[in-house]
């Protein structure tokens, strides 16, 4: 059976320079995309007026993340049956309540 993986978006805050030359901030920026980050996104800052820049890459989820996302979805699931369980109840006891109409 084949395990069928998410992408995992991974953002870090980029604290790199965009005044000075072209060159050097060509230079910085090919680093990043040598170190395999794909590409930048700002996001504004809570209690400030003005954006962050992040670099963002994406990468398939570790055997850990897997496990966690799949002990969730069986709680998940586990939740909805309960719930679907309890309803059925309730509605089997008005239904005895009032009787088949």
């Amino acid at each position: 059976m084949t395990i069928k993986r998410i992408q995992v978006k991974e953002t870090q805050r980029y604290w790199g320079d965009f005044d000075g030359p072209l060159e050097s901030i060509i230079a910085s920026l090919q680093k990043d995309l040598d170190d395999g980050w794909e590409g930048i996104e700002e996001y504004w800052e809570q209690y400030s007026d003005h954006s962050v820049p992040y670099l963002y890459k994406h990468r398939e989820e570790t055997d850990k993340e897997y496990a966690k996302r799949m002990k969730e979805r069986e709680k998940k699931k586990a939740a909805e049956l309960k719930a679907k369980e309890r309803r059925r109840k309730e509605y089997e006891k008005l239904k005895k309540e009032f009787g088949d109409d």
